[in-house]
């Protein structure tokens, strides 16, 4: 059939109006689905435990450590310790502190206090599930890096995917050029990634507490989000109603 003899009349609005239509409205709408990922991820996080103490994994972390221990040598530990680093507590820290300062300078303060909440939040997290689970680190080789703490979940991998996914979430927001958003997000993903496989690497972290911190990361990393959310449409609120009673 010919498209041009079809006489439909046209639907109201416009895309750009959609989510100003949506049922739950924009806020909502990104409630819901933050809740929907967080409790499918609380699930998976839920299974992954269980299986891990009950040593389900037990060959799949082995083979991945010893597989990744074959590649030793200085470049690849060089390489490897380089994003290890970029976890560590001592970096995380000042980095929080020095975006948060340059993102409140710039009027960014809702940014800024969702940055502190996020890798502060985390910290504390991954302090309850470590004392929660108490699992054993790894020792299957002597590697450059000794640790006596819990091993799951992986402090670096949730961490990382806490402060650098936000600081991704806030640099995404302050640019309207396509092309450079997805660039700060796949560079943040590509931190993320290797800070956690650099700690299977050296032998510190089986593969699945990687994973746990990753997934127990994102869970936080979306609670802070809706947060930002919710603080910037309350603070929209709260500004609308001052104007509109200000003679």
């Amino acid at each position: 059939m010919d498209n041009t003899t079809i006489k439909a009349p046209p639907q109201p609005g416009s895309p750009q109006q959609a989510q100003r239509w949506l049922p739950l409205g924009a806020l909502g709408t990104s409630a819901l689905i933050g809740a929907i990922f967080c409790v499918l991820l609380t699930l998976g996080f839920a299974w992954l435990a269980k299986g891990v103490f009950s040593d389900r994994f037990v060959a799949v972390d082995d083979g991945v450590i010893t597989w990744l221990h074959n590649y030793w040598g200085p470049a690849s530990n060089n390489f490897m310790l380089f994003f290890t680093t970029l976890g560590e507590v001592w970096i995380l820290g000042p980095l929080i502190a020095v975006a948060a300062y340059t993102l409140t300078r710039y009027g960014r303060w809702i940014d800024a206090a969702g940055l502190v909440l996020a890798g502060a939040g985390d910290g504390l997290l991954n302090l309850l599930l470590k004392d929660i689970f108490e699992r054993a680190r790894p020792n299957l080789f002597d590697g450059p890096i000794h640790l006596t703490t819990y091993s799951f979940p992986s402090g670096h991998a949730m961490g990382s995917m806490a402060v650098y996914g936000m600081l991704a979430f806030v640099g995404a927001r302050l640019t309207h050029n396509y092309l450079l958003r997805y660039g700060i997000v796949l560079m943040a993903a590509l931190i993320v990634f290797f800070i956690g496989l650099s700690r299977v690497f050296f032998g510190v972290h089986y593969p699945t507490d990687v994973i746990g911190g990753y997934i127990a990361g994102a869970i936080w990393l979306a609670i802070t989000i809706l947060i930002v959310l919710v603080g910037e449409d309350q603070a929209k609120r709260r500004q609308n109603g001052t104007e509109t009673v200000t003679p």
